[in-house]
């Protein structure tokens, strides 16, 4: 919502009123007793917190990514074995005898009805 200001004039935004009137530094300074000198003993463990917190990151979003990867290989895996059994499985009911000679009737081959004549060779 926009005010009415003279030109020359702005409002001062809500938050540095805020800052102005209560003054948040100085209570945040004197509640935690913190000087106008960073202590380097406090820098040390806040540097340590920090590289501790960054390895915690890195390892978290490491983890995350391979556990993606797993997952979407075992999906990938599912969809293989489901595929593999189907493709078996039409196989294994094409390769019937009975299967066999009904193509091969369509294509004008009929079953043979004469047993084979078995050739003995005399030496």
């Amino acid at each position: 919502m926009s005010f009415n200001v003279p030109k020359g004039q702005r409002k001062e935004p809500l938050m540095s009123r805020l800052a102005n009137k209560f003054n948040f530094g100085e209570w945040i300074s004197d509640t935690l007793n913190i000087s106008e000198e960073l202590p380097t003993s406090m820098l040390k463990k806040v540097g340590f917190a920090f590289l501790l917190v960054l390895t915690y990151i890195f390892f978290q979003h490491n983890f995350e990514t391979l556990i993606r990867g797993l997952d979407k290989a075992e999906r990938e895996i599912k969809e293989k074995r489901a595929e593999y059994i189907s493709h078996k499985s039409s196989y294994m009911f094409k390769s019937k005898h009975s299967q066999v000679s009904t193509a091969l009737e369509k294509r004008g081959l009929l079953r043979n009805i004469e047993p084979p004549v078995k050739i003995v060779v005399a030496q």
